[in-house]
């Protein structure tokens, strides 16, 4: 007859609960107390040796002594996440520049407002071991401003001026003042036309000589200057953030090369204001500077 032998009772020592009792033996509990109620930044950042940091001097020094125009550190640069404090502050200065060509009443806080948008920009498409320099921005636009400067009379005996010819209710033809600002080919142009009664049709004419032109009594030149020179300012500023956007991305192809230079001044980088468009068009003003 077989026997049979009892089942074992489980051991306590491969009891789970002893098991986890002996493991919380082995792993004290710490507490950890803070000393101020501000959040806790942990640096991601990695820890460099003093003797390692001496040396990464000495290559840098010695590279400098002896011309190197990159004497740091070779690395590749693809976003903004790639930038030193100081790289990005020069960016944000850069950007400042150019929005103070144009805007006088540009602030840090507008600047603060377009920085991201301008860093997004530089490395659109673009990595500073990109093939080839950077193309530089063309400046190349027109733009026109049209204003009505008169009337064409039809009794000029009997309309001393542009009110007598509004009063008639027959002197219909408006003159019209029209200029014109191109950068390729550079030229500055001025035309008066009027509206052919029977076709319609513009034709531009020459006012020298005429005695049937009243002209309108409001400050038209004023009008045609401001308006032909808001709308250079605002291309200059189109071009200006291009500009921008080059002189970065140059920076930015130096540095991925080990270059520690900050590049030009914002004198020096070509962004164009106000005063150049006024230069531009100096022919149509009359010396009132406005």
């Amino acid at each position: 007859m077989a026997r049979i032998n009892p089942p074992r009772a489980p051991s306590i020592a491969n009891s789970p609960r002893l098991s986890r009792a002996r493991s919380a033996q082995r792993q004290p509990h710490i507490k950890r107390q803070r000393g101020s109620s501000s959040p806790i930044y942990v640096s991601s950042a990695p820890r460099v040796s003093a003797e390692d940091a001496r040396d990464a001097r000495k290559r840098l020094f010695d590279a400098l002594e002896k011309g190197d125009p990159f004497p740091g550190m070779r690395r590749r640069i693809s976003c903004a996440d790639g930038l030193s404090e100081v790289q990005l502050g020069r960016c944000f200065e850069m950007l400042h520049a150019c929005g103070r060509a144009t805007d006088l009443g540009a602030t840090l806080e507008k600047t603060r407002q377009s920085i991201d948008g301008f860093l997004e920009a530089i490395f659109n498409e673009w990595t500073s071991e990109s093939l080839g320099d950077p193309p530089r921005p063309e400046l190349e636009f027109l733009v026109e401003a049209e204003v009505v400067a008169g009337r064409i009379c039809l009794t000029p005996d009997k309309h001393p001026d542009i009110s007598s010819c509004c009063a008639s209710g027959i002197c219909k033809v408006e003159v019209s003042a029209a200029a014109s600002y191109s950068c390729s080919p550079a030229m500055l142009k001025l035309e008066f036309s009027m509206a052919d009664p029977f076709t319609g049709w513009s034709e531009t004419f020459c006012p020298l000589g005429r005695r049937d032109i009243r002209w309108a009594a409001t400050d038209w030149e004023k009008n045609l200057r401001q308006t032909l020179l808001s709308k250079m300012v605002s291309q200059l500023h189109k071009f200006n953030k291009y500009l921008a956007i080059w002189q970065a991305r140059k920076l930015v192809a130096a540095w991925g090369r080990g270059s520690v230079s900050m590049g030009s001044e914002a004198a020096d980088m070509g962004f164009l204001g106000r005063d150049a468009a006024k230069v531009a068009i100096m022919a149509l003003w009359n010396g009132d500077g406005e």
